[in-house]
């Protein structure tokens, strides 16, 4: 039971704060109907009124004071800030016209807390020890009895005592009378409260509760206002306190009795079934008894059974032992059976190969490696192993058939040798067909143009491609295929070695003794017809040792040079053609073949490694890097006799090293190598070289021996003037046309007809003509523009050397036109020079001589009017040029002063002398 006295009637308390002064007055005077005024002594605000009130009020004063955020001024009913009107819950949950209103507490708006600190005595352990002894005892009773059988224990001992039926029926009948009892005391509880709906939060049930007690619920019990009406009234409300008091003691002693009668009625109802419950709890514990009683007895009978049952097992073990055994003798019957069908087998393939029948030769080593893989899918091992009553067995780890399977693999390896041998013997006799069979010089002029026979090619293709086809099948067959491929590219390199071996000059193909190592002179180059004979040979003794290539080389006529790389440049370029054509169809037809196989038995081991291996094109890349490699040392060797050679000729060589050059490059796709490059750079710029200091000598030479003697001019020299004059504004087509092999060579292509070549025969009879009527009138002069001049032999030299340079800067590339500006300016200040040398000599008169001093002059004055012309050339080059920058004008201008002054002193040393 409950401490009566200790209840204590709860209060309400009403929080003045938060309301404002009109609310606290208007509370004041409802509750105290003599308070007319209101209170203005009012205590300070409480966190609560604070926190509410920041939470609208967030903006603050200049003195600190808060005020109220929303303006009171836009009162329209404007919708800038809502459709709804002003001061509607879409602006508010919007925020659509103060922004800043919604922001984060602080701690104005919620004071912190403050935590007390748990402090624990330094004693703590001590003080625990002696309370945990302290309740020992009592906490031991406890577990004895809170343990249910102890507690059943208790309840046997209780039940024995009882010694005859008498007493038991007496505790039947007081256990009747106690439930009697029980009615009566429950029905002093009322009804209501054992309701399913009883509910203490409703009203009515409430009412119930309280049975007409009055809490005074209304009486408001706080802090009361300092006033004069609350002292008023003390004694009348300390009065009424007790009356409550009073009732509050009633109804809780009222509702203490109906729990006591609740509980004593619980206990004597669980005290009915607490001897069944202990019952029960008693045959839980023989029921455990009885188990572990039968688990004994379960496991002595799984021994016994174990026992009767070994003796059954192991018979039939000894049976099915027996069976396997008969199995595996079977299986080892048919392993050795499987062994002799492959030596049979392998014999049989032996005779195949001997009689070169490749096809068969091919399946029998398919089937038999089959056979050996124990693999039946094979159409020959289902037929051969037809009625075996097993799988085969794979007899790949036999020692016996390790020499078997090398020998099967060494046949495969020497068919797929023949077939690729035999495959690079038809692609073979197809690239001989095409270079053997040219038109030398008509093929050097279509390479030149860019020709590749497309028609024709594709005529041969279809036949080829059938030719080639079988063989790349069973080459994919005996896994070869790349290995062919390879070969090929190796003897496709021998082929275009072949190639430059058999045209590069030998002691039996040349004049040269053997014993004598001479060096050829630079003689001008005859031009040679296409299709000549060639030069007949004197044989070599065969006891003389043969002289080096290089030798040989040298000793080679310019002409018999150039015919030589055009052989090999024609014939190697053909070759190269063919070979990227056999590169494309190599590659269709053996993926073709590839995919078609790995379809029909599936991806073998090297077939994706060997697709990375079918394309050729790295091998023909590799044979253009050998080919222009040998050339360019071939042209290294003649590297002192090119730069000697004649301007034109020197052109028609490059044309065609350039020729090949380019070729090479359309049909690799890139650019493969320097080497042939670089050679033939190294050849022009040793040609500038040696040019400098040759026509220095050849000027200076001229100057000594000339007579300044007016000099018959050849018609055809009139027309080179006139060319060199017209180069100013465009480069003429005689001058471009000696690159041009076509025109050098006089090749004559089938596009040209017989009206064609009538009409040139016609024009070169009338300019010969022509040249002749000239001829005969012996002119002397030299037409420059609208000047005329009288011609010397120095001038004509002197302007021929200056139109080689003009001819070779136009054709050669542009990175040398700085080296023959260069040229051209020292080659005709050299003149200068050298000519008012023979002015400036002492003691010489100037009409001893004997020469003609006006032909000098006139010769000056024709050779100012060149470096005019010279000037005005590179100028013209280098604004279609971007990286060539002429010489400076003022140079030009300097030297046109030093041609005029040389000019003067020539008229005053020739000029007659004054009358005596």
């Amino acid at each position: 039971m409950t401490d009566r006295t200790s209840f204590t009637r709860p209060q309400i308390k009403i929080d003045t704060d938060n309301t404002s002064e009109q609310d606290r007055a208007s509370s004041n005077s409802s509750l105290n109907p003599r308070a007319s005024t209101p209170v203005r002594n009012l205590p300070r605000k409480s966190v609560d009124s604070i926190a509410s009130f920041a939470s609208v009020a967030t903006t603050t004063t200049a003195n600190g004071n808060r005020r109220f955020t929303f303006s009171m001024e836009n009162k329209s009913g404007s919708l800038n800030y809502s459709p709804l009107g002003n001061n509607s819950i879409y602006e508010v949950v919007m925020n659509t016209r103060y922004k800043q209103w919604l922001q984060a507490p602080t701690n104005l708006d919620i004071t912190p807390v403050i935590l007390s600190r748990n402090e624990i005595p330094d004693n703590w352990n001590e003080l625990v020890s002696t309370y945990v002894n302290t309740i020992k005892s009592d906490a031991e009773v406890f577990v004895n009895r809170a343990n249910v059988k102890n507690i059943n224990r208790i309840e046997d001992i209780r039940l024995h005592e009882s010694s005859n039926d008498r007493q038991n029926s007496n505790i039947i009948d007081e256990e009747l009378s106690l439930e009697d009892d029980d009615d009566d005391v429950m029905s002093q509880v009322p009804e209501f409260y054992f309701e399913k709906s009883f509910s203490i939060e409703n009203e009515r049930v409430f009412k119930k509760i309280l049975d007409g007690i009055d809490l005074n619920l209304a009486t408001v019990v706080g802090p009361s206002p300092t006033s004069r009406e609350t002292s008023r009234k003390e004694n009348q409300l300390a009065t009424n306190e007790n009356i409550n008091d009073g009732a509050y003691i009633e109804l809780k002693d009222k509702l203490s009795d109906y729990l006591d009668v609740v509980e004593s009625s619980l206990v004597s109802e669980l005290s009915k079934s607490s001897p069944q419950f202990f019952y029960v709890l008693g045959e839980v514990d023989n029921i455990q008894k009885k188990v572990s009683d039968t688990v004994l007895d379960l496991d002595k009978m799984d021994v016994e059974l174990k026992s009767v049952q070994k003796d059954e097992i192991k018979a039939r073990t000894e049976t099915l032992r027996k069976i396997f055994k008969r199995r595996n003798i079977e299986k080892l019957e048919q392993g050795l059976l499987q062994v002799k069908l492959v030596l049979d087998k392998v014999e049989e393939c032996k005779t195949l190969y001997a009689t070169d029948d490749h096809d068969r030769s091919l399946d029998m080593i398919k089937s038999v490696d089959s056979l050996i893989r124990g693999i039946s899918k094979s159409e020959n091992v289902a037929k051969w192993t037809e009625g075996w009553p097993y799988e085969l067995s794979d007899l790949k780890s036999v020692p016996a058939l390790i020499e078997i399977r090398e020998f099967l693999t060494n046949m495969k390896i020497e068919i797929g040798g023949k077939l690729s041998i035999k495959l690079c013997d038809i692609l073979l006799k197809d690239v001989r067909q095409h270079y053997q069979g040219i038109d030398v010089y008509a093929t050097l002029g279509k390479l030149q143009d860019g020709y590749d026979g497309i028609q024709k090619v594709q005529e041969q293709n279809t036949e080829l491609q059938n030719s080639i086809r079988e063989v790349i099948l069973k080459l994919n067959r005996c896994e070869e295929l790349a290995s062919a491929f390879s070969l090929y590219q190796a003897k496709s390199l021998t082929e275009c070695k072949d190639i430059i071996k058999a045209y590069l000059p030998s002691a039996q193909r040349s004049n040269i003794s053997p014993s004598i190592s001479t060096e050829p002179s630079s003689t001008s180059l005859i031009s040679q017809a296409p299709g000549t004979a060639p030069v007949e040979t004197k044989p070599v003794p065969t006891n003389a040792n043969p002289p080096k290539l290089s030798t040989l080389i040298r000793a080679q006529t310019p002409l018999e040079f150039q015919n030589m790389i055009i052989e090999i440049y024609t014939r190697c370029s053909e070759a190269l053609r063919v070979l990227f054509r056999h590169q494309k169809m190599l590659l269709d037809i053996a993926l073709d073949v590839v995919d078609s196989a790995g379809s029909e038995d599936g991806p073998s081991e090297n077939q994706h490694n060997m697709i990375t291996q079918l394309d050729i094109r790295h091998g023909i890349n590799e044979i253009i890097g050998v080919i222009q490699l040998r050339m360019g040392k071939v042209l290294a060797v003649r590297k002192e006799i090119t730069s000697a050679l004649r301007y034109d000729h020197f052109l028609i060589l490059y044309a065609i090293n350039v020729a090949f050059i380019q070729e090479c490059e359309a049909l690799s796709g890139e650019f493969l190598t320097k080497y042939l490059s670089d050679s033939l750079a190294s050849q022009i710029k040793h040609c500038i070289s040696n040019r400098d200091s040759k026509n220095v000598r050849t000027i200076q030479k001229k100057i000594e021996l000339e007579n300044w003697s007016p000099y018959i001019v050849n018609p055809g020299f009139q027309k080179e003037v006139n060319e060199i004059v017209s180069s100013v504004d465009i480069d003429p087509i005689a001058w471009t046309n000696l690159i041009d092999l076509k025109v050098s060579l006089d090749i004559k292509t089938d596009s040209k007809s017989a009206e064609e070549d009538a009409d040139a025969e016609q024009s070169e009879k009338d300019t010969s003509k022509q040249e002749a009527n000239e001829t005969r009138g012996n002119r002397k002069s030299v037409v420059v523009g609208d000047n005329t001049f009288v011609a010397s032999d120095s001038l004509l030299t002197t302007i021929g050397l200056i139109r080689e340079l003009l001819i070779l800067s136009i054709n050669l590339p542009s990175v040398y036109l700085s080296y023959f500006e260069k040229l051209c300016f020292n080659l005709l200040k050299c003149f200068n020079n050298y000519t008012i040398g023979l002015i400036n000599q002492p003691g010489r008169p100037a009409k001893s001589s004997g020469k003609n001093l006006s032909i000098m002059a006139e010769t000056l004055d024709c050779l100012a009017e060149f470096i005019s012309i010279v000037q005005k050339f590179y100028q013209r080059i280098s604004n279609v040029t971007r990286d060539f920058v002429p010489y400076d004008p003022n140079n030009y201008e300097m030297l046109k002063k030093q041609y005029q002054s040389s000019t003067e002193k020539i008229y005053a040393a020739n000029a007659p002398p004054p009358p005596v």
